[in-house]
């Protein structure tokens, strides 16, 4: 897939138009770590699914490798990233390189969604981190990501979820934090809950924000932009105020 065609498909999947991409991808340029997850819990979360140098593990729309990459540091494991945005995947690469991490690593620009159908491989861990959108919300999700994990490995699963008396929105599918598990316990063990709970939203909404003004104030007279950074601020304030977010690590018997 190329540059072009990725920035289609994701303009299509969140209902802008594609010329606009290339500021959503600016939007991230200071954030490594592309969801509400600090880097400590990184380390808790490698911890947790007992990761051993030679193991690989998949990470579905990795964007930059923010949460896999550490891994690989701190594990030694081999590394599989997908993401459809070429921009993140050639930054994947050059933070690999950088850290000395190359020859560990293959990062791939594609459709999280195609490849998972298309492999025919097993991985000790995979991550599916903020992207259960692409198998249209939680349960679908579900049906696919078990059969990448080779048994008695590691499911790590980023989450939104709804918070005590919030305000919902119709078109979202997210559910209860129990609710949420409950899904989960449906495919393996849920060994542990990460979740970093406004810590983690303000650590990833500050570098957004000085991003966003930064847009504004450079492109005043772009009426569709300054739009789209409006709808994105409320987007987020509704966020913070309503939902949480955590990873749910699962462990596949079978």
């Amino acid at each position: 897939m190329n540059e072009k065609q990725a920035h289609q498909y994701l303009a299509d999947r969140v209902g802008i138009k594609p010329e606009l991409i290339p500021y959503f991808i600016e939007l991230q340029r200071d954030r490594t770590i592309l969801n509400p997850f600090l880097p400590a819990s990184v380390r808790q979360l490698g911890r947790v699914m007992n990761l051993k140098p030679g193991q690989r593990i998949l990470d579905l729309a990795c964007g930059k490798a923010g949460v896999s990459l550490p891994l690989v540091l701190m594990y030694q494991v081999n590394l599989v990233g997908i993401d459809i945005l070429p921009e993140f995947v050639r930054e994947a690469w050059s933070r690999a390189e950088v850290s000395g991490l190359y020859h560990l690593c293959d990062f791939i620009t594609a459709d999280a969604a195609q490849f998972a159908a298309k492999t025919k491989s097993r991985w000790d861990a995979v991550l599916m981190l903020g992207a259960s959108p692409i198998w249209e919300g939680l349960e679908g999700s579900l049906k696919v990501l078990p059969g990448l994990v080779s048994p008695g490995g590691h499911l790590a699963i980023g989450e939104p979820y709804y918070q005590p008396g919030a305000s919902r929105k119709i078109d979202n599918p997210f559910m209860m934090k129990e609710e949420t598990t409950a899904c989960m316990e449906k495919v393996g063990q849920v060994i542990e809950i990460i979740d970093d709970g406004d810590e983690g939203w303000q650590a990833y909404i500050e570098p957004e924000r000085k991003a966003i003004a930064k847009l504004r104030a450079d492109n005043p007279d772009h009426d569709e932009l300054c739009r789209l950074l409006d709808i994105m601020i409320e987007d987020q304030t509704w966020e913070v105020e309503n939902l949480g977010w955590a990873v749910w690590v699962i462990k596949i018997e079978l």
